[in-house]
């Protein structure tokens, strides 16, 4: 997957705006702040907890199939407080939780197609790719770790997918098969590193590849 090197390769010189807090990504929040303590100890390498916010978003905050449209679904406080969201969503309050735990974390948008959606939502949808698909890149060891915390237990259990895992040293996507070996997950571009959620190129994006009114009514149903 050479489109992943690209993410991981990207120079960066200043890493200080994947620390900071912002209007989205509101890692300085009391309650992510608190979580965030009770999840990690600050003492252990970056790499230590990295992973425990990856598990907890991914296990803890239950994937809601259908993307949002108002500005506030997307505050990191809120999805927390929520307890579910969909890929951007969770995306974002990793964000958030990974900088609460002073582990610099970017924003990643992707265009992944969903080999086992069902032909009835890709009829709605029009495409079996997600557009602007929402996923992670941890800076660990002086270089990018890509993370998808997308899938929570319960959609694994349900759909007989693989769980997606977490090692420090390579990348964490969703996998590209299923146990029985059918094909899953494909990511065909990612679109580089972000530290603030763009809400107005989100709401663009979902126009552009979709109609708004079959993802609010397909929303909460998958």
């Amino acid at each position: 997957m050479a489109e992943t090197d690209l993410i991981i390769n990207q120079p960066i010189e200043d890493i200080s705006p994947f620390l900071r807090p912002t209007f989205f990504i509101d890692s300085d929040h009391e309650s992510i702040a608190s979580l965030a303590s009770e999840l990690v100890d600050m003492s252990d390498p970056p790499e230590a907890r990295a992973e425990a916010v990856f598990n907890f978003v991914r296990d803890d905050i239950k994937y809601d199939f259908g993307a949002k449209v108002h500005q506030h679904e997307y505050v990191a406080s809120y999805v927390l407080e929520k307890g579910k969201g969909y890929c951007v969503q969770k995306a974002i309050l990793l964000c958030a939780l990974g900088r609460a735990a002073n582990v610099p974390v970017a924003l990643v948008h992707s265009n992944l197609v969903d080999h086992t959606l069902p032909p009835a939502y890709i009829k709605k949808l029009g495409t079996n790719v997600m557009y602007s698909h929402g996923l992670n890149a941890f800076y660990l060891d002086g270089k990018f770790i890509l993370a998808d915390a997308t899938l929570s237990p319960d959609v694994v259990g349900k759909r007989g997918y693989r769980k997606t895992g977490f090692d420090p040293g390579k990348d964490n996507l969703i996998p590209a098969t299923t146990p029985d070996g059918s094909p899953h997950a494909e990511y065909l571009k990612f679109h580089g590193l972000f530290s603030e959620f763009d809400h107005e190129r989100m709401v663009k994006k979902l126009i552009l590849h979709y109609a708004i009114e079959k993802q609010e009514r397909i929303a909460g149903k998958g």
